[in-house]
């Protein structure tokens, strides 16, 4: 097969999987108020800055500013002025939040262990090989 042609049916398929509900679930788990979530689960006690949330999950301060918002309305975080600096804001995952961030994180894992029985033990360890590989050499993928 020509490079062109492996070139092609490998975007085709990756568009495919993109698209699969597998996947909308684990962008949703990476990406926005889950992806914050989890990185405040992740602190457990620690309070976290906004500017260090907004490094951790990889968008602008604005966007972190608009995710914690929608976060605090809905009861998963609280926020509160730094006793150390009180020129800085704290935010900490609540209860409320913990229990949510729990739900999506066990739906992410039924999903994958229904996509482990699908493709099979040698297959996933395959593709795990292959995606590790890719990630490993993404700085060669940066020209």
């Amino acid at each position: 097969m020509e490079k062109k042609e492996l070139r092609d049916a490998l975007m085709q398929q990756l568009w495919r999987m993109n698209k699969m509900d597998l996947m909308v679930s684990l962008r949703e788990f990476l990406e926005g108020e889950s992806a914050a979530l989890h990185y405040l689960h992740t602190c457990r006690e620690e309070r976290v800055s906004p500017s260090q949330l907004s490094e951790n999950i990889g968008v602008s301060r604005a966007r972190t500013a608009n995710i914690l918002r929608s976060l605090r309305t809905k009861g998963y975080i609280a926020m509160e002025i730094s006793e150390s600096d009180r020129r800085r804001m704290e935010v900490r995952i609540t209860p409320a939040g913990e229990a949510f961030c729990r739900e999506k994180y066990e739906f992410l894992v039924r999903y994958f262990d229904l996509y482990v029985d699908v493709l099979g033990e040698e297959d996933i360890a395959e593709l795990t090989r292959l995606i590790k590989k890719t990630a490993d050499n993404e700085v060669l993928l940066k020209k």
